[in-house]
């Protein structure tokens, strides 16, 4: 949705042209706090991994909590694992960061807040032992996270799920303004190609030699209507066809009984050449395997 900044300019010149200061200031507030980083990607993501380098748990949670809210809550409900898988990944990722950089107070204040949310979790059991264990690194509950291949991993597929969302998410009409008017600006400059080609058709005049020029309908027009008429097309020349055939069959110029009788005067003397060949070379025959 790399188009959402460019409206965002075209809705602000149009609040200043209307004179809707109130407004103006409003929306230059919400553009500066947008939580939704105009549906960029990286932008949000960037954002999680720096609420989670800062240690602000309040503020991962609230983006968090605006994105389910605003999005994944709108998403069928096939997609709601996934959703809650990412989001426990992106606070074990938090907790992570806050052993790594030697932070218990960080670690301590993550599961005062968290607990009454993650207790009953059972992914999350193992977890509220990480303030009591010494160099989680090294436990096999832990060691996977630690590692950069399951970091990377996690930003990856937090990146593309978030991106695919972008991409499928209904939009409002006015988003499609660009889009539509490209649409118009083509069908404009064919329109004038056409008017230019009828003027020189017109211009040569009927006994010139004009190169037809065939002009496929669009795809919307293509109704019961024209469906008809090529079906209709289809039907008459297999019908003069049938008519033809029955012609020459009902006279003696017919190609097929013609041939027929051809062929077979044709067989006879064929095989009577074959015969006396046979009688002259004491009927001995050999086969060759082509």
């Amino acid at each position: 949705m790399a188009h959402v900044q460019y409206m965002d300019e075209l809705i602000r010149e149009y609040l200043v042209y209307r004179g809707f200061g109130t407004t103006i200031k409003a929306f230059d507030v919400d553009l500066k706090t947008d939580k939704e980083k105009s549906f960029r990607v990286d932008k949000i993501v960037e954002q999680l991994m720096q609420f989670i380098t800062v240690y602000d748990l309040n503020s991962l949670r609230e983006l968090w909590g605006h994105l389910d809210s605003h999005m994944f809550t709108k998403l069928e409900s096939h997609f709601i694992p996934a959703v809650r898988k990412l989001e426990n990944a992106v606070l074990k990722l938090y907790l992570v960061n806050a052993v790594v950089n030697n932070k218990p107070d960080k670690i301590a204040e993550f599961f005062v807040k968290m607990t009454l949310e993650l207790q009953n979790q059972n992914e999350w059991k193992d977890w509220f032992m990480l303030p009591y264990i010494k160099n989680p690194e090294e436990n096999p509950s832990f060691s996977l996270f630690f590692t950069r291949q399951w970091q990377d991993t996690l930003l990856v597929s937090l990146h593309n799920f978030l991106a695919s969302i972008f991409q499928y998410m209904p939009t409002p009409a006015l988003m499609h303004f660009e889009e539509d008017a490209n649409k118009i600006r083509k069908l404009e400059e064919k329109n004038e190609s056409l008017r230019n080609r009828l003027a020189q058709l017109i211009e040569k005049g009927p006994d010139s030699a004009v190169t037809p020029c065939h002009v496929e309908p669009p795809l919307h027009l293509l109704d019961d209507f024209y469906i008809i008429a090529q079906e209709n097309s289809t039907v008459d020349n297999q019908a003069k066809s049938l008519k033809n055939l029955i012609r020459n069959m009902g006279t003696g110029s017919s190609p097929i009984l013609g041939r027929k009788e051809n062929s077979s005067s044709a067989n006879k003397k064929r095989l009577g050449s074959i015969s006396g060949k046979s009688l002259k070379s004491g009927g001995q025959g050999h086969f060759h395997d082509s």
